[in-house]
């Protein structure tokens, strides 16, 4: 078989194995007749640290600089490109990183080319612009003239780790930038420590305030970033699991309005449910992150927090002994109160995530 037949053969197999496996996949309880098997999960509630690279770096602004030739420039900016846009190859060669970008650069300049495409990814589709290569006078490279932005950082909480799949799940909604979901190429779990907590007041979210060391903090990949949350696989189980804790999945059905608690470590370093009220079932809600409306009870944590703070997205919620679902989102003039989403949302995104990377697998592609 010559090479381009092989090449076809692998990308049918890999889309045929993708879509099998990802056609209406739901992960659920295992049921037959009147018995049940719940699944079970690891839940957390550790406060950690989320590093992305994005897919792609993305246009902040513009800034001239002096051309060998006396001349002031902003390539990029005379180019048509605009904040916003998303610069994902330049003559044809991926990047998604500052590093990436200015290695391409240097090539080109290295084989005296003086023009370029530079591929852009807006709103309204691809976008390629070309752009003349201009050479700094004071560093002797290419640039493009541009402020830009690779990566993005901050902390939440780990929701649960699935033993069946080997992967986590946190926050419980997607990371996003300006509104919308950060696109990513890959990321880093980290091991994070609260140092203070900023507490909620109608009108003004407080937060979690602490640090993560990420020369000797990482203790998990980053391979999805979606709506449901931040999913990847741990590679240093035993330092950040803390007390382990296995519960049973509650199915959506079981979950109702009353009595239920947040699991969380961010208050004193271990540990501690916290008891809650789900006030309301959102069954016509078609944002699957607000599943459910919470209300905090718990008079310790109102006094410490004033109720959800910032990084708290993705603190298990238990009730009836079983993993009901996540803390999603604060109420901004109402800090006691916010949403949650089911527990079963997260765990069907992490099926998919898991299966989709056996297609991969499969295929004999690699998923980075």
């Amino acid at each position: 078989m010559k090479a381009p037949q092989k090449i076809r053969a692998v990308i049918m197999i890999f889309l045929t194995v993708c879509f099998m496996f990802n056609a209406d996949v739901t992960a659920n309880n295992s049921c037959t007749g009147e018995k049940c098997t719940p699944m079970y999960v690891v839940v957390c509630g550790v406060p950690v640290g989320i590093r992305l690279s994005s897919y792609g770096i993305t246009v902040t602004g513009f800034m001239g600089f002096m051309t060998d030739e006396g001349l002031y420039a902003s390539p990029a900016k005379d180019a048509g490109l605009s904040e916003g846009d998303r610069i994902v190859a330049v003559n044809g060669s991926q990047v998604n990183n500052v590093c990436e970008m200015q290695a391409v650069l240097d090539s080109l300049e290295s084989k005296n080319i003086s023009m370029a495409d530079i591929t852009v990814e807006r709103s309204d589709g691809v976008h390629v612009r070309k752009m003349k290569l201009c050479r700094d006078s004071e560093t002797g490279k290419y640039r493009m003239g541009i402020w830009a932005k690779d990566t993005a950082a901050g902390i939440g909480t780990l929701t649960f780790y699935s033993e069946d799949y080997g992967m986590y799940a946190a926050l419980g909604h997607a990371i996003t930038d300006c509104g919308k979901k950060y696109e990513i190429s890959g990321g880093s779990l980290l091991k994070a420590d609260i140092t203070g907590i900023k507490k909620g007041v109608p009108g003004t979210p407080g937060e979690l305030r602490g640090y993560f060391n990420e020369a000797e903090g990482r203790v998990g990949t980053v391979i999805e970033n979606c709506e449901t949350g931040v999913y990847g696989y741990i590679t240093e189980e035993d330092t950040i699991f803390g007390e382990f804790r296995r519960l049973a999945v509650a199915d959506n059905s079981e979950i109702h309005k009353g009595k239920a608690s947040i699991l969380t470590s961010a208050i004193d370093g271990k540990q501690e449910e916290f008891s809650i009220e789900i006030t309301h079932i959102n069954n016509e809600c078609s944002d699957g992150t607000k599943s459910f409306n919470i209300k905090i009870t718990d008079k310790r944590l109102l006094e410490l927090t004033g109720g959800i703070v910032q990084g708290m997205s993705g603190s298990p919620i238990i009730q009836d002994g079983k993993f009901a679902g996540a803390v999603t989102h604060v109420m901004i003039n109402d800090p006691e109160t916010g949403y949650g989403i089911y527990a079963m949302s997260m765990l069907s995104t992490m099926y998919n995530c898991f299966r989709c990377r056996d297609a991969l697998s499969f295929a004999g592609m690699t998923a980075a």
